[in-house]
């Protein structure tokens, strides 16, 4: 698992000098990475489905992401893209295509409802913890006047 982490965290660092994220974004990103992909591999070991895996998933690089743009005052963006990268489903869509033109129609429909699944979880899980973050502002806000 940690061996996973690593490779998890390295694989947003990559990613986050690609998108020329400011240097001090890229290791909390890199870590907020490493600690969503931990929590997948948890879920699956509980035996969760694979859509409420990459909702959580979702939230947890939503609400990592949140926090570093918060503490390093920076968009929210900037934070998320490295962040959701070790997550992203592209085997999925790559394997999708791959059993289509091999003619295996029938994996070819499975692979893609699962990648399917995936993504639109993970999606789901992008808006609730956003909106939470979101609603969570505008109470404390309120407090304050």
């Amino acid at each position: 698992m940690i061996v996973q982490f690593i490779f998890a965290a390295l694989s947003a660092v990559g990613f986050a000098y690609i998108f020329n994220v400011k240097e001090k974004i890229v290791w909390a990103a890199a870590f907020i990475g490493g600690v969503a992909w931990i929590f997948y591999l948890i879920s699956m070991k509980f035996g969760m489905s694979l859509g409420v895996s990459f909702f959580i998933l979702g939230a947890i690089c939503t609400f990592g992401s949140e926090i570093i743009a918060r503490i390093f005052k920076t968009p929210v963006t900037s934070a998320l893209i490295p962040t959701i990268t070790p997550i992203v489903p592209g085997s999925g869509a790559y394997y999708t295509m791959f059993y289509l033109f091999n003619g295996q129609h029938d994996l070819a429909m499975q692979k893609a409802m699962d990648t399917f699944v995936m993504t639109g979880s993970m999606i789901l899980g992008f808006l609730v913890a956003s909106d939470l973050v979101k609603l969570y502002i505008k109470i404390k806000n309120k407090k304050k006047f």
